[in-house]
């Protein structure tokens, strides 16, 4: 990813440690309410958490949506404060703010869908895994689909890389 993992995610970890459980609750209780926001369309493009976490003069955290039309993915610490931007592409709260978790903690990256990933089996299977339900596919070398994310849906354009692998080429969200 670029970032200097070990220094950035030091002082995280200390304000984690100090109050994790009311960072967890309030992060939880920010996604909640934004949530009508974030699947209901609102807005044109992929929707993502815009926010920061700050530690004095206490615990602050501060959380929006927009809305851009490539996923984007960062983290970043300054004077104290967490800053980041998240994609909200998940189907639920509840979802959505474990994948966000896990980020902030540097436990890992969501699987992110976007021109030039590849695929591995059956398109449809490596779809639902990544929780997409597919409504309608056609194409051999090329391959489009149809798919539903949460209430979001899209339009995708695969080739045809090997026996089972795809790689996605295209992927437009759909109003």
């Amino acid at each position: 990813m670029g970032f200097h993992r070990a220094k950035l995610l030091r002082p995280f970890r200390e304000l984690v440690a100090m109050a994790e459980a009311e960072l967890r609750r309030k992060l939880a209780q920010e996604i909640a309410d934004l949530w009508a926001e974030i699947s209901g369309g609102f807005g044109e493009g992929i929707p993502h958490l815009v926010g920061e976490i700050s530690a004095s003069p206490g615990l602050t955290v501060e959380l929006d949506v927009a809305f851009f039309d490539d996923y984007r993915l960062e983290r970043f610490l300054d004077d104290g404060v967490l800053f980041f931007v998240f994609p909200a592409d998940e189907g639920s709260p509840r979802a959505l703010f474990v994948s966000l978790w896990r980020f902030l903690q540097g436990k890992g990256v969501p699987k992110l869908l976007i021109p030039g990933v590849k695929l591995e089996g059956p398109l449809s299977e490596a779809l639902g895994k990544l929780g997409f339900e597919v409504l309608w596919m056609t194409g051999d070398s090329v391959v489009e689909v149809w798919a539903v994310k949460g209430r979001a849906r899209y339009e995708m354009v695969f080739q045809r890389t090997g026996d089972n692998e795809f790689t996605l080429v295209e992927k437009k969200k759909v109003q």
